[in-house]
């Protein structure tokens, strides 16, 4: 009786190739997994320094509801910083950079969670920290990277901060800061970044018509402006991570001070 049936060795051939394509589909899906994994796992910060941060009796470090306070022992602030940090990084992974800040200046540094480690999916941080600290009269912001763009962001559209601190960041082509005048904003930026030249920074504050300071550190590198382990191609410093982050804070301080920041006291 005839029959449409294919041949025995054609079906093996199908059966073959299904097998293989389920192969090739499933390293494909093992393979996106595991990239999305990384991508979306934060580096941790380094854990010697957040040790000695948190040991250090000049700062209080506090885990609050959604952030850490960075506080100078023993006084009440009425100025706050908050600020957002790079992507995949943590709050941690910034204790190192900012505790020098806040002891040379009075200043409580608030460091927001953000999910997977990125401030684009939680821009509006700000406002929870700002109803959570009821003593804070005075408020500033700022950000590392894709933080320091979200918070120019949230910066452009809330004129009650006084100003903006960008770290290796820059306001992007939607924000033009027309609120700006008269509040204060700096710009640190690294010679060595390889992901966030000084160029583009000067460009692009110039482009959102906006003065500010822009201080390039040498021999600076992306990370070095916190304290953690990056995945990405962040530069080739040309000094040491403690170098790095005395230096930034130098920066900060002068800035701070020079905008009537000091210690209570």
């Amino acid at each position: 009786m005839p029959t449409d049936a294919p041949p025995p060795a054609r079906r093996t051939k199908r059966r073959r190739l299904r097998r293989v394509l389920t192969v090739l589909v499933l390293v494909f899906l093992a393979v996106v997994v595991a990239a999305a994994a990384v991508v979306l796992t934060p580096s941790p910060a380094e854990e010697t320094t957040e040790a000695a941060v948190r040991a250090d009796p000049a700062v209080q470090v506090l885990d609050r509801d959604g952030y850490l306070a960075v506080l100078p022992a023993g006084t009440t602030p009425e100025t706050g910083i908050i600020f957002y940090q790079g992507a995949r990084a943590t709050p941690e992974g910034y204790l190192a950079s900012w505790a020098p800040i806040v002891e040379a200046t009075g200043v409580a540094v608030y460091l927001a969670e953000m999910p997977f480690g990125f401030a684009s999916l939680r821009d509006d941080a700000a406002a929870g920290i700002v109803a959570a600290e009821p003593d804070v009269t005075s408020w500033w912001i700022g950000g590392h990277s894709l933080g320091g763009i979200t918070a120019a962001h949230y910066f452009d559209t809330h004129p009650e901060f006084k100003g903006l601190l960008l770290w290796a960041a820059f306001p992007d082509d939607e924000v033009v800061l027309t609120g700006a005048a008269g509040r204060e904003v700096l710009a640190v930026t690294g010679s060595r970044d390889g992901i966030v030249p000084t160029q583009v920074v000067k460009e692009r504050l110039a482009d959102a018509g906006i003065s500010a300071d822009v201080v390039e550190i040498e021999g600076m590198e992306h990370s070095q402006f916190g304290a953690y382990r990056s995945i990405f191609g962040d530069g080739d410093p040309t000094i040491s991570d403690e170098a790095a982050r005395l230096a930034l804070a130098q920066v900060t301080t002068d800035f701070l001070h020079a905008a009537g920041q000091h210690p209570a006291g």
